[in-house]
C-alpha cells in the first residue's frame, strides 16, 4: 500500500479489511477489559464492605453481651490500639450526645437507614473531605453508633486497575494491528498471485498459470478454476491463430497467382477498355492482399505475439530513417515534413512493428494533410515514457469520432473517397497495446496529432547501457491502402 494517498488508501479493499479486522478485535477486547475492571472493583468493594460488616457485628455482639459499658470499652480499646485504621466510629445516646468514639459530633450528612452508603466525611483536624463507606446501627437502649471505613484503598485499587487495563488496551491495539496486517498481507499475497498471473496473460504469456498450494481453500479453488479457464483460453487462442494463419496463407496464394496472371496479361496489347478493367482488378487484388497482411498483423499484436522479438533499438535512428524515406514522397505531394528528435533513444521494442505503426500514421498525414501543409514528425522522452508523434494540418477528426476512428474496419465520411480498409489506426493501436502503451489522438489546430505513447518502464535510461541493434534499412514505399485513415 505504499505510495497511496489518504483517500486512495481508505478506498482500497486491503485498508478497509484491515480497519474492519482492527475494529472487530478492539470491539471484542474493550468489553472484556471493562468487565474485568468493574468485576475487580466489585470484588474489592465487597471485600472491604465485608470487613466493615464483621467489625459492626462484633460491636453489636459486645453490646448484647455486656450492654453499653462493654460496648464503650471495646470502642475505646479499638481506638487506642489503632484497630479502626483510617475509619471513624461514634457512639451517641438518644439525644445525639457523644458517648464514645473518635468524632466529636454526629456528621450532619449521615442519616439513618439500612446498609452501607458512600458518604464524603471530614475527619477532625483535617481540611479535606474523603469518601467513606458508612453504616448506622440503632441499639435497643435508644443509642446508635456510626462505623465507617475510608475508601482510599478502593480508589488506589481502582487507579491501579485503570492503569493496568489502559496498558492492556494500549498493548491490544498494536497487537490487533499487527494481527490484521499479517492477515491482510497473507490475503494480498494470495490475491497478488492471481493478479500477477492475469497481468502476464494480458501481456500475451498465455502459458502462465496461477500458483496453487492445493489446500482446497476458496483461494486455492479460485486459482484452480482460473487455471482451467486460462487453459481453455490458450487452446482457443492457439486454434484461432492457426486458423487465421492457415486462412491468410490459403487466400494469399491464389491472390498472388491472380496478380501474376494480371501482370502477365498486361504485357500483351489489349483494347483500352480491357486494359482499364485489368488494372482495376489488379488494384482490388492488391487491396485484398494488404487487408490480409494488416488483419494478420493486428491479430498477432492483439494476441501478444511479437514480444519475443523485443530488443533494444534506437528510436532516434528509427524516426530519422522514416524521415529520410518519406521526405521525397512528401515533396511529391507538395507537403513539408519536419523532423523533431532528441537523438539516441534506446528502447526495448519490436522495431518492425513500431516502424509499421509510424508508417501508417505518416501515410495518413500525407493523404489528409492537404496540399502545401506541414507534417510534424518526431520522438521525445517525457517523465511518463517515450512519445512518437505525427501531426498534420489537414481536416483532422472530430473529438467525438476519434474512438470510432480506431475501430476495426471503421472509415469516416471524409475518408470514403480515398482507397483503404479502415485498418491503419487499428494496427497502430494494437502495436501500442503490445508495448503496454496507447494511441492518443488530439487536435493539432488545425489538423490531427497522433501520438504513440510508450511507458517509461520500457525505457533504457537509468539502467546499464543496453546493446542497441544495428537498424535495418527501410525501403521507400508508396502509401499503402491499409494505412488509410479510418
Amino acid at each position: 500500500m505504499k505510495g497511496m494517498t489518504a483517500g486512495r488508501l481508505y478506498k482500497s479493499a486491503s485498508a478497509r479489511f484491515l480497519l474492519l479486522y482492527l475494529a472487530i478485535s478492539l470491539t471484542c477486547v474493550v468489553p472484556i477489559l471493562c468487565y474485568v475492571y468493574y468485576k475487580a472493583d466489585d470484588i474489592v468493594l465487597e471485600d472491604f464492605t465485608g470487613r466493615l460488616e464483621r467489625r459492626r457485628e462484633n460491636l453489636v455482639r459486645h453490646y448484647q453481651d455486656g450492654g453499653l459499658p462493654l460496648l464503650s470499652e471495646k470502642i475505646r480499646g479499638r481506638i487506642d490500639r489503632g484497630l479502626i485504621d483510617d475509619g471513624m466510629i461514634l457512639l451517641v445516646d438518644g439525644a445525639g450526645r457523644k458517648v464514645e468514639g473518635n468524632l466529636s459530633v454526629w456528621p450532619a450528612n449521615v442519616t439513618d437507614g439500612p446498609g452501607w452508603k458512600p458518604i464524603f466525611l471530614k475527619r477532625e483536624g483535617e481540611k479535606e473531605s474523603h469518601l467513606f463507606l458508612v453504616s448506622v446501627t440503632h441499639l435497643p437502649s435508644g443509642h446508635r453508633f456510626l462505623i465507617s471505613g475510608r475508601l482510599d484503598d478502593r480508589e488506589q485499587v481502582q487507579s491501579a486497575l485503570l492503569y493496568a487495563l489502559l496498558g492492556a488496551f494500549g498493548l491490544a491495539v498494536p497487537l490487533a494491528l499487527i494481527g490484521s496486517l499479517i492477515v491482510v498481507r497473507q490475503l494480498n499475497r494470495m490475491v497478488e498471485v492471481v493478479a500477477d498471473t492475469a497481468s502476464h496473460i494480458a501481456d500475451g504469456d498465455l502459458g502462465r498459470r496461477a500458483r496453487r498450494d492445493h489446500s482446497l481453500d476458496p483461494l486455492d479453488r479460485l486459482s484452480a478454476s482460473l487455471n482451467r479457464m486460462l487453459g481453455r483460453i490458450e487452446t482457443l487462442v492457439e486454434e484461432n491463430r492457426m486458423m487465421t494463419d492457415a486462412l491468410a496463407h490459403d487466400l494469399r496464394s491464389p491472390l498472388t497467382r491472380i496478380c501474376a496472371s494480371l501482370d502477365k496479361a498486361g504485357r500483351f496489347p489489349a483494347p483500352s477498355g480491357n486494359a482499364d478493367q485489368l488494372q482495376a482488378i489488379g488494384q482490388e487484388v492488391d487491396l485484398m492482399l494488404h487487408m490480409l497482411d494488416s488483419t494478420l498483423e493486428i491479430s498477432r499484436a492483439e494476441a501478444g505475439i511479437g514480444r519475443g522479438d523485443f530488443a533494444w533499438h534506437d528510436l532516434g535512428a528509427l524516426v530519422q530513417d522514416l524521415y529520410d524515406m518519406y521526405q521525397p514522397l512528401a515533396e511529391e505531394q507538395r507537403l513539408r515534413l519536419a523532423l523533431d528528435s532528441e537523438g539516441e533513444m534506446p528502447f526495448l521494442c519490436n522495431r518492425g512493428l513500431i516502424a509499421r505503426a509510424l508508417s501508417n500514421l505518416i501515410d495518413n498525414a500525407i493523404k489528409y494533410g492537404g496540399t502545401g501543409g506541414l507534417i510534424h514528425f518526431g520522438a521525445h522522452v517525457t517523465p511518463q515514457g517515450a512519445v512518437l508523434h505525427v501531426a498534420d494540418t489537414g481536416s483532422g477528426i472530430a473529438p467525438e469520432r476519434r474512438t470510432e476512428a480506431i475501430g476495426k474496419y471503421r472509415r469516416l465520411d471524409d475518408a470514403r473517397g480515398v482507397p483503404g480498409m479502415g485498418l491503419g489506426l487499428t494496427l497502430v493501436a494494437a502495436v501500442a497495446r503490445l508495448h503496454n502503451g496507447e494511441l492518443l489522438l488530439e487536435d493539432n489546430a488545425p489538423g490531427l496529432r497522433a501520438s504513440l505513447i510508450l511507458p517509461r518502464t520500457l525505457l533504457g535510461g537509468g539502467a546499464a547501457k543496453p546493446h542497441v541493434r544495428r537498424p535495418v534499412n527501410l525501403r521507400l514505399r508508396r502509401p499503402a491502402p491499409d494505412g488509410a485513415l479510418n
